[in-house]
């Protein structure tokens, strides 16, 4: 088993990042925006959570863990179509100059997985940032 860290800067309130990652708001910077992203979330320890999208064929779902707001939320990560279930954590601290965001992403199987899920988190966290200043 192997995971990923990433840690990013971002320039919003904490409880403003929170609300990014625990909403249906997923669906707006999560993916690029010509996907059509869905999100359904149900905020709570056992709750589930979906993003989805028709126009990519994708989706990914979980349940929730851990949630401790406004700065921790564990939960599971499943792609439709796809046994292996990894584990994601996400802590949120509060700075001077907005919120360091710190996401573990752990139990790949292999480093392949891994580095294609690194890819793709630095591809959404890039579009966070735009999202939070609109």
């Amino acid at each position: 088993m192997t995971e990923l860290t990433i840690h990013r800067l971002i320039a919003a309130p904490v409880d403003r990042v929170w609300r990014a990652f625990t909403s249906d708001e997923l669906a707006a910077w999560l993916w690029p925006p010509s996907w059509g992203t869905t999100a359904e979330v149900d905020l709570r320890v056992g709750g589930r959570y979906r993003v989805a999208s028709g126009t990519a064929g994708m989706a990914v779902s979980g349940e929730f863990v851990v949630v401790e707001p406004p700065t921790r939320l564990v939960q599971t990560w499943r792609w439709d179509g796809e046994d292996a279930e990894t584990l994601v954590t996400i802590t949120l601290e509060s700075t001077d100059d907005g919120t360091a965001l710190t996401i573990v992403h752990e139990r790949f199987d292999d480093e392949r997985t891994r580095d294609e899920h690194l890819q793709g988190w630095n591809d959404c966290l890039d579009r966070l940032d735009p999202h939070l200043d609109a």
